[in-house]
């Protein structure tokens, strides 16, 4: 059986000898991944990892994105999930997860073969093209929720602490009402999609790829926090369009993208990168805090409730 339990500051009076607090300060564990005050990754332990998420209703939880997955596309890897749960008193979701003992593309990237590389990418394409077949007619998560993908939207600030704290989201729109909000918020036409959206893990960059120690295969798919339906064009267009999450950190820029893109396409999957890029660039008033946001920022300004990545976490083993 599994635990959170946070830090304490001083050993309680009826509190087990094997939870003093000399106990849990020899507990491994390791911050990993950070994101501003929304997001961040703990390794507990040698075999589990906790995300802690800021969390509003609305917002889809990864653990159900991930559950679809493996239940409808079971030949896609991705994470196991332990154990998930929301705590709404401090604005937050928790998600458990089983450790993959695997390196990120990112790190391997530099040691890897350009057949390797090659292999991988036409993996991950594979993988996607598979996922594309599960459809729906909204752009929505699984759960039916708004998405939450900027580059698709109008008004997102990506330097207010707003939206460091909370993603902003939009829809459920059905296939019209998305082409008839991209065409309001911007004077040049969008990409042309149809009323059919393909469900599309929207964030394959580098270190989300988890490969085998040889290089090899790819061994899990992970991050599925904004997977979401999706018009098609945006599968092999994001790789391109979000150039910061899809850089290689060794130098190579965005090699992973371009590979990517072009084993997508051996799919049927083929970018319109030029025609988001000029919708893109006449989007109205793009960075935008609406009221809605300050007053959400207010509440929890309020509440006095700190960062995810000053709250620790133990992991223990009973």
């Amino acid at each position: 059986m599994f635990y959170l339990l946070s830090r304490p500051q001083q050993t309680q009076p009826n509190q087990p000898d094997d939870l003093s607090l000399e106990k849990l300060e020899k507990l491994e564990h390791q911050l990993i991944h950070e994101a501003g005050s929304c997001n961040a990754v703990w390794l507990i332990g040698n075999e589990a990892v906790c995300k802690a998420q800021a969390w509003k209703e609305g917002l889809q939880l990864e653990s159900e994105t991930i559950a679809l997955v493996r239940e409808q596309a079971p030949s896609i890897p991705g994470p196991e999930v332990i154990y998930s749960w929301i705590d709404e008193a401090i604005d937050r979701s928790f998600l458990i997860m089983r450790r993959v003992h695997a390196r990120t593309l990112d790190s391997a990237w530099p040691q890897l073969k350009d057949q390797q590389r090659l292999n991988i990418a036409r993996e991950v394409a594979a993988h996607t093209a598979t996922l594309a077949q599960i459809t729906c007619d909204h752009l929505q998560t699984i759960s039916g929720y708004g998405i939450r993908t900027p580059r698709l939207m109008q008004g997102y600030n990506f330097h207010s602490p707003i939206h460091n704290w909370f993603p902003r989201t939009i829809g459920p729109f059905s296939g019209s009402e998305y082409g008839d909000y991209m065409r309001s918020i911007s004077s040049a036409p969008p990409p042309e999609f149809g009323d059919t959206m393909v469900l599309f893990h929207d964030d394959q960059g580098p270190t989300n790829i988890l490969v085998s120690d040889d290089g090899n295969n790819l061994v899990a798919i992970i991050d599925w926090a904004n997977a979401a339906y999706f018009p098609r064009f945006w599968v092999a267009t994001v790789p391109v369009a979000n150039t910061g999450g899809f850089w290689l950190s060794d130098g190579s820029g965005d090699s992973w993208a371009r590979m990517l893109v072009a084993a997508l396409k051996t799919h049927g999957l083929d970018d319109k990168l030029e025609e988001w890029k000029s919708w893109r660039d006449q989007v109205s008033d793009p960075e935008q805090d609406t009221e809605k946001d300050m007053l959400e920022w207010s509440r929890v300004r309020q509440k006095g409730i700190p960062g995810i990545h000053d709250q620790k976490v133990w992991f223990l083993k009973e």
